[in-house]
């Protein structure tokens, strides 16, 4: 089964994100799935017209917390 759904670019990088996000938090559970994810997104986006997705070249991180 194949389904389109439609994004804004800003939905598409929030996706990437959230991905990004999963990976770090689940480490290499999730980074297989994540990764094949992320490429159909990035080509799905570049076959619009051609242009990749932007990135974030200034992230934010969250500080880290201390185990107690």
């Amino acid at each position: 089964m194949n389904t389109t759904i439609e994004f804004s670019d800003e939905e598409m990088n929030a996706l990437i994100g959230l991905l990004d996000v999963a990976v770090r938090s689940q480490g290499l559970n999730v980074a297989q799935n994540a990764l094949v994810l992320a490429t159909k997104i990035r080509e799905s986006a570049r076959g619009i017209d051609n242009t990749p997705i932007t990135q974030d070249d200034n992230p934010e991180f969250a500080e880290p917390v201390e185990a107690v």
